[in-house]
């Protein structure tokens, strides 16, 4: 009793669900869905696709460069079949494999056609395949390849197919599709098993893989009795290996089809439901799975699941990839996810109860790990992604993969609209919609190429602009026959509110600045409408604010108060005597850039050779055999060139060449729009000169000095080869 107990409760901890996002459809009878759960404790995230019957849907494997010893990313292998017209709805990895080679544990079956075999029958027995069978309808279970090569009076066994592992006393077929080198290497034979051998070359198909229950008819090439590292596959025909004791029978088959039917001898490929030793030639697709998880309704304990896997694998947390049938032939696929915090992989055993929650009757686990990845193509969208973060953090080179197309064709008719709305809107605030089309089918439909029209007001195609009041916004939109209406809540009310960036404000006597204001609503940044703030200042005598812009009338200090969707925000002002003038830059010290998109011959450095002030300067060497195009700009740039109040004038001491070309410069203010003011169209002059540009005291402070620049138009200069030089010195502001 006190088991049973223990059970129930480890049942009742082991699920504790934290939230759950609503199912979408992303195509007729299949939806997805993402939820996050709580396991004993761990945070999981869980990915579902649900799968009902339906003849419009079909099922179809891949494999990893279309050989069989290769993987191929996932992605890459749901592209090709999206190249070849299929319309991926989901996908997932399947098998494990031999990570040097590529070679999946399992069985594959591609449109009724074999394409490698299990290794022994205890591997079919281990590693359950999902299969979809001649109506269509999935299936999990044990299955195996018995193959045979026969001739009028002698007959032996195949043991497997495209499989060069477990070849010990057995004998083997292999294809072209085996490796893209179309050369067979055998798995660590044994020194014994060198020893006997026998190699069989047949010809007669070009086949890469091999219908079930067909009789192919083959005719000798070549026998070959010694060992070889590389064996070569034909295109038009297939070889077969025997090792061991198996190679006297293929001696004996090859002899008696040369003595009594002219060298011909015949092979067939069946495949064979384990559980009950039916023939199952009507499979058309499948792949093997790395272990049961649940068979004929009943889950495996921990003590199954370790008869043929390890303890400890079965109990550590792992991404998964997870496939289960119900009794009505309803798939379900579901992902966890691992080295997350919001998801940490599950153990094998509650991989087990995860299956059972969802109904199964039958379930097995393919490839986890960093192998997990799970592609769904999202309603109203047209290309399958990655839905799931895999453990490597990219998509990993799988063996195969199995995917879910559909033959649902897009009517261009909208349906179902799915709508991305705000969840709340303040006053005043532009934002915009996420729209996504399905039609009847559930297949997408191109929105951009939709016109939307809308009931309600403030909004436009797929932007909207709230009410300057509070309350709530409805709107409806309708897309061909499809109507979607949806309900914005308004508020004035902020949950915070920045001014000045929250730094205190320090002016000058006479200086204005734009005071910006920034509302934050539950995280996120919203502008908020003039007409929502409220601006005062505690002493009017020493600055006064209109429209936002504070002014600075005389020496003293006061408060800005700024109100505005409930929240208050009080700023201190200091306001200085306004210097006639100061120094930027007296070009003692400091890191000066010299690039040009038009002009690479040109180079700045720091100088004692003059100076008007100081001990140095700045010296611009030049010439132009380095002008590419346009006019001969030549940029000089220093990042601490500002300019924090308004100002009349910038002036600058130029040492003259006599023919240096135009100065200027480039000067951005705080709301980020740039200014070209004129030092002197020529410097024409030789030895130092003090030259002035102007600036207007309204732009908005601080300004930057992007650029000290020359300029040559003058395109018959362009390549000449003599070097000039100038010198700056004491770049000042005049206020």
């Amino acid at each position: 009793m006190f088991k049973k107990i223990c059970i129930l409760l480890t049942t009742f901890c082991l699920f504790q669900s934290v939230s759950t996002i609503q199912a979408e459809t992303i195509s007729k009878g299949v939806t997805y869905t993402t939820k996050s759960e709580t396991l004993s404790g761990t945070p999981q995230l869980f990915r579902h696709v649900t799968v009902q019957p339906d003849a419009g849907n079909y099922w179809v494997t891949t494999k990893g460069r279309d050989r069989v010893l290769a993987t191929e990313s996932l992605p890459s292998q749901v592209s090709r079949v999206a190249t070849n017209g299929g319309r991926v709805v989901t996908a997932i990895n399947a098998d494990m494999y031999r990570v040097a080679s590529g070679l999946p544990i399992g069985l594959q079956i591609q449109q009724n056609q074999v394409l490698v075999s299990h290794s022994v029958k205890d591997s079919a027995t281990k590693f359950p395949s999902f299969m979809i069978n001649g109506q269509g309808k999935p299936e999990i279970g044990s299955f195996g390849i018995i193959g045979s090569a026969t001739s009028d009076t002698k007959r032996v066994t195949i043991h497997s197919v495209n499989r060069n592992e477990n070849l010990a006393n057995r004998i083997g077929i292999f294809s072209s599709a085996h490796h893209s080198s179309k050369i067979l290497k055998l798995i660590e034979p044994s020194e014994a098993m060198k020893k006997e051998i026998a190699i069989v070359y047949l010809k007669g198909y070009a086949t890469s893989a091999f219908t079930l229950g067909k009789n192919y008819q083959w005719t000798v090439e070549s026998v070959d009795t010694t060992f070889r590292k590389e064996i070569r596959l034909p295109d038009a025909g297939v070889v077969l290996v025997g090792l061991g004791k198996q190679k006297a029978a293929l001696l004996a088959l090859v002899k008696a089809a040369e003595e009594k039917s002219n060298g011909l001898l015949s092979t067939q490929l069946n495949l064979v439901q384990l559980s009950n030793l039916q023939m199952r030639n009507d499979i058309q697709e499948a792949v093997s799975g790395y272990n049961w998880l649940i068979q004929n309704g009943v889950g495996y304990s921990l003590d199954s699941l370790a008869l043929n896997h390890d303890r400890f694998l079965m109990l550590a947390r792992k991404a998964r990839t997870l496939i289960g049938t119900t009794s009505n032939g309803t798939v379900q696929i579901l992902t966890v996810d691992q080295a997350r915090l919001d998801s940490k992989g599950i153990t094998m055993l509650e991989a087990v109860e995860q299956m059972k929650r969802l109904g199964v009757t039958s379930a097995l686990a393919f490839d986890g790990g960093g192998s997990t990845e799970l592609m769904v193509r999202r309603a109203g969208e047209f290309s399958p992604k990655t839905a799931n973060v895999p453990a490597d953090g990219r998509s990993r080179s799988i063996t195969n993969g199995l995917i879910l197309a559909t033959h649902y064709v897009p009517s261009n008719l909208a349906t179902t609209i799915l709508l991305t709305a705000p969840k709340e809107l303040y006053v005043g605030e532009k934002s915009g919609f996420g729209l996504k089309l399905t039609d009847a089918n559930g297949q997408p439909v191109d929105a951009t190429k939709k016109s939307i029209a809308w009931k309600g007001t403030g909004v436009k195609g797929l932007q909207i602009t709230a009410p300057l009041t509070p309350g709530k916004w409805t709107g409806t939109m309708q897309v061909d026959r499809a109507k979607r209406t949806v309900s914005i809540p308004i508020t004035n009310r902020l949950t915070g509110l920045t001014v000045n960036g929250g730094r205190p404000i320090l002016l000058k006597v006479g200086q204005r600045l734009a005071i910006s204001s920034e509302g934050w609503l539950n995280g996120r940044r919203v502008v908020i409408p003039a007409s929502q703030l409220n601006y005062q200042v505690a002493n009017g005598a020493t600055a006064s604010i209109t429209k936002g812009n504070l002014f600075a009338k005389k020496i003293g200090k006061t408060e800005l108060i700024v109100s505005s969707g409930g929240k208050t925000v009080r700023l201190p002002v200091t306001v200085s005597a306004m210097k006639k003038e100061e120094v930027i830059d007296s070009f003692e010290q400091g890191v000066y850039e010299a690039r040009s998109p038009y002009v690479s011959s040109y180079s700045v450095r720091l100088s004692s050779l003059q100076k008007s002030v100081g001990k140095q300067s700045l010296e611009m060497t030049y010439d132009y055999s380095g002008w590419k195009k346009q006019n001969g700009a030549m940029y000089i740039k220093k990042a601490s060139w500002i300019i924090p109040s308004p100002a009349r004038a910038l002036t600058i001491d130029v040492y003259g060449d006599g023919r240096a070309p135009w100065l200027r410069s480039e000067v951005r203010d705080a709301a980020g729009n740039r200014h070209v003011v004129d030092f002197v169209k020529k410097v024409d002059w030789k030895g130092f000169k003090t030259v002035q540009a102007t600036l207007d005291p309204t732009w908005p402070t601080p300004l930057k000095i992007e650029s000290l620049y020359f300029v040559e138009t003058d395109a018959t200069k362009k390549g000449t080869t003599i070097k000039s030089k100038v010198y700056l010195d004491q770049l000042k502001v005049l206020y």
